[in-house]
């Protein structure tokens, strides 16, 4: 696959699997406004789920990219811009935690983009190891 439709395949399934995160845990934004221990648990799982999503996808994508690129943080842009875009016109459910809840994801995207471009790029070397042995 070139690298066009490579990257217009991944930015449209990644918007779309980000935009159907949002909408089936909205019930769960009630408790991100919560001040007490359950307010902090929904607001880390939120991160923790788009910190896992972000890494795959990055890591996924990276993997098979031969040449520097900075289209990872293209992505981690792209899983970000549907919760926010959720929480701010759409949710009433989250009033007080809005800017926390935007901070946390915006910097899980950010950490699983990093993360998950170091993993990728270590898993390509390896696979590149395992064919330069079989020559």
């Amino acid at each position: 696959m070139n690298r066009g439709s490579r990257i217009f395949a991944y930015t449209t399934w990644v918007v779309m699997i980000s935009l159907a995160i949002i909408v089936f845990t909205n019930n769960f934004l009630v408790y991100i406004a919560d001040p007490d221990w359950i307010g902090l648990v929904a607001l880390l799982g939120f991160g923790f789920i788009y910190l896992n999503f972000s890494y795959f996808i990055n890591k996924r994508y990276i993997r098979k990219v031969l040449q520097k690129t900075s289209i990872h943080y293209l992505l981690a842009l792209l899983i970000f811009l549907p919760p926010a875009a959720w929480v701010i016109f759409i949710s009433d459910r989250i009033s007080g935690g809005r800017i926390l809840f935007l901070v946390v994801i915006a910097f899980a995207c950010g950490l699983g983009a990093v993360y998950g471009y170091r993993a990728g790029k270590r898993q390509q070397q390896k696979q590149l190891d395992r064919l330069r042995e079989r020559e």
